[in-house]
């Protein structure tokens, strides 16, 4: 009948992961690379957080592509196929590469009839302290330069507004109009620039797949015809960090499985335990995905890295009854593992998903992919493996005795008092360098990309005049116009600050869109003009008195047109500047101030004095914040692996009484130590390291618990070693990864788990049962 009950039990479990992997894998899967996507939404108002998407978005969807040769004009025919090929591109949404003439007049027309409302600042300071003659002599000046103006702007605008507010509109980058082409100025050779906009943010891998490949292509292509191609954007830098995880999880991984199997080979000496021990691993991790796409549509590159850290704790249960089944039958294997295989899938299924508590979209991920793949992975050893081996033959394990005599020439502390001591004190100092040690909290130090790529990033931020820079200026009111008012107040003080050379450039909306009463003043200041020195300059210029005439009624034709940001969003002249404005809403509005350059900390610090206590001011610098929230879940990190203990603890004291420090002093020393050798190796330590002593803690009690059930048997410690060094192999390996934090999740699982194996055989009772 019991056989019977495990056949059942067996097929239906069988169907189930059928069915799930199936279903699942039906589907396209979705995965992500970006650290940002792991980080939870700005905690600021929702006001801010649309500001640093928006502001995000503009560099993150579009990349720079920049065509260099000798031969001009092979390089123009390259621009124009190029161009031609890129629009084809499923990710790309918009490709800008040409100024016909034609829309050159069109922009023109757009501003002209507000060319005395929409002024400069240097002719509205001007106007206001009357220093009219500045405005004739400009006048002379313009007529009198090598581009005359014609006399019909002299009629519609004898003193150049219309001049001065092109100059205002033009985008603030080293590109001129050549044969309607964008061209770079001031190249070594003659330098065309492609503006790419993608409608998808560039850390899909299908995304990065579709344009990195066809980048390469277009490069060797180009190069027949000594054409070279540059490129700038976050799509080549989230790319290159996914190829980089992507290779090394691969190779690292390819590394691990096949000692793995040799560590096995030579202890079983057959392939059926490697097979069986490979299943519920894979398994997990097939269900484990596919659960966390249900939940989540997508799985972060870095879960897959810690959630693969079930190979370490899953494999923990299918070696205990691998080992077990070498020396007992079938039927009575289960009978006698199951407590501890329960009580070990229960706190390690308690460590994990204390992680889903915290309001943190990569811990929360986390948690859903390793209590899942834990839990099936539990029910395949449980389900399959009493089926799977009935026919199996019993053996001896030659290495068990080795390891176990081993074991017993660790002293154990209790009975040494000097070895209790020296542990005390070691880690009376372990706890000293942890609580001193500098934590590492700048997003920076996660950097991926390789230093061609940044210099090259660099290199073509000097040519064109951009940077990259996240730090902006939230000016938040009840209604646009109100917040373009304090805008136009607050330039006039980071005016004084740019010219005292302490903060750079800066563009708000109030710089293309001046606020209504601003606009209306403007032209009285025009109007005033006008009637003081139009006449004078007429008569300079000999002009009839028909000419006055005609430019007085211009003037007056102009009156009232007040440009509305309603008309300003339709107008081609906006599109530049139109992420300057983040919202339009009554009663939530809000613009952006936007710096050309790095705010250092001086610069921040004078305008946090400016803005003051003024809560509709807000400067934001996404990396300093992501710092911040970094730092924020590093606490709490290190709050929930306490938190986990804790709970732990409270369940192995109702088992084990007095004896649980047997079980749980292991891990917690061994993670005590491991984060005081990361903090002496990498002068700190960050949220992963913490990450990765959920690991270390999880194989950690299973080895406690386990040789607490089977009385510390020698194949029960053949078990616990084997499930440490295949961890070890597993994750241990990417200490040497140069993806950051790959890098400090292996080196935080490869010293902590060496620690926990070397500390358990010294807490274990003083006798040598078999």
């Amino acid at each position: 009948m019991k056989f019977n009950w495990q056949k059942a039990a067996a097929l239906i479990w069988t169907v189930v992961i059928v069915s799930l992997m199936v279903w699942t894998f039906s589907r396209p899967l979705a995965f992500d690379s970006s650290i940002m996507s792991l980080l939870p939404k700005s905690e600021q108002q929702p006001l801010a957080q649309q500001a640093i998407e928006q502001t995000s978005a503009r560099f993150s969807k579009r990349l720079l592509l920049l065509l260099s040769g000798e031969d001009e004009t092979k390089i123009i025919q390259s621009v124009s196929a190029l161009a031609q090929n890129l629009t084809a591109l499923s990710p790309v949404s918009e490709v800008r590469w040409q100024v016909e003439n034609n829309q050159l007049a069109d922009l023109r027309n757009e501003l002209f009839s507000y060319r005395f409302v929409l002024l400069d600042s240097a002719s509205h300071a001007d106007l206001q302290a009357a220093n009219y003659e500045k405005f004739e002599r400009r006048t002379l000046a313009n007529l009198f330069s090598p581009v005359n103006a014609s006399k019909v702007e002299l009629i519609e605008d004898p003193f150049g507004f219309y001049g001065q507010l092109s100059q205002q509109q033009t985008i603030d980058i080293n590109i001129q109009i050549s044969h309607s082409f964008l061209k770079v100025k001031n190249t070594v050779l003659p330098t065309y620039l492609l503006l790419v906009t993608f409608n998808q943010e560039p850390y899909s891998l299908p995304i990065q797949e579709t344009v990195m490949g066809f980048i390469s292509e277009q490069r060797q292509a180009l190069a027949e015809n000594n054409i070279s191609l540059t490129s700038s954007g976050m799509i080549l830098h989230a790319a290159a960090g996914a190829d980089q995880a992507r290779t090394e999880i691969s190779s690292i991984g390819i590394g691990s499985l096949i000692g793995i199997i040799l560590i096995l080979l030579i202890v079983f000496r057959r392939f059926k335990p490697i097979l069986l021990m490979l299943l519920p691993v894979s398994i997990g991790c097939l269900s484990a995905i596919a659960i966390t796409l249900l939940v989540f549509e997508h799985v972060h590159l870095i879960t897959l890295a810690f959630g693969a850290g079930l190979v370490g704790v899953s494999i923990d249960y299918a070696l205990h009854f691998v080992c077990e089944r070498q020396y007992f039958d079938s039927h009575k294997v289960l009978a006698k593992i199951l407590p501890g295989l329960l009580l070990g899938l229960l706190s390690s299924v308690l460590a994990y998903a204390v992680q889903a508590f915290a309001p943190f979209p990569g811990l929360q991920q986390m948690a859903v992919f390793s209590v899942v793949g834990l839990i099936t992975s539990w029910l395949t050893v449980v389900l399959l493996f009493p089926v799977l081996t009935m026919q199996d033959a019993k053996m001896s394990l030659p290495l068990a005795d080795k390891l176990f005599l081993l074991r017993n020439k660790i002293p154990l502390f209790s009975t040494h008092p000097v070895s209790l001591v020296l542990l005390l004190a070691i880690t009376v100092i372990a706890l000293v360098i942890v609580f001193k040690g500098a934590a590492q909290d700048d997003i920076r130090l996660l950097q991926t990309s390789p230093a061609s790529l940044l210099k090259q990033e660099k290199a073509i931020q000097a040519m064109l005049g951009t940077n990259s820079s996240t730090q902006f200026i939230l000016v938040k009111g009840q209604t646009v116009e109100a917040c373009l008012l304090k805008e136009q107040q607050l330039f006039t003080q980071l005016s004084a600050l740019h010219q005292d050379k302490v903060i750079p450039s800066f563009q708000g909306l109030s710089t293309h869109l001046p606020a209504k009463s601003t606009q209306l003043q403007n032209y009285e200041l025009v109007a005033n003009l006008y009637g003081e020195k139009l006449p004078e300059l007429f008569k300079k210029l000999k002009f009839d008195e028909s000419k006055l005439v005609a430019a007085y009624q211009a003037f007056r034709q102009a009156d009232g047109q007040v440009l509305t940001l309603e008309r300003w969003l339709e107008m081609e002249n906006s599109a530049p500047w139109q992420d300057l404005l983040v919202n339009d809403e009554f009663n939530n509005s809000a613009t952006i101030i936007r710096f050309s350059g790095y705010l250092n900390q001086q610069a921040k610090s004078n305008i946090e004095q400016l803005i003051g206590a003024d809560e509709d001011l807000i400067l934001i610098d996404q990396v300093s914040n992501i710092s911040d929230v970094m730092q924020q879940y590093r606490v709490q990190v290190t709050q929930l692996v306490l938190l986990a203990y804790v709970i732990v603890l409270f369940i192995l004291v109702w088992r084990y009484r007095w004896q649980v420090w047997r079980v749980v002093l292991p891990p917690f020393l061994g993670s005590i130590l491991a984060l005081a050798s990361i903090t002496l190796i990498e002068g700190g330590m960050n949220m992963f390291h913490l990450l990765a002593l959920i690991l270390v803690l999880g194989i950690g009690l299973d080895m406690g618990i386990f040789m607490a059930e089977s009385g510390e048997s020698k194949h029960t410690w053949l078990a616990v070693s084997l499930s440490s060094f295949t961890s070890l192999l597993a994750f241990g390996l990417l200490a040497w990864s140069n993806t950051p934090v790959l890098h400090h999740f292996g080196l935080t699982v490869l010293i902590g788990l060496t620690l926990v194996w070397l500390i358990t055989p010294a807490m274990r009772v003083q006798k040598h049962n078999i």
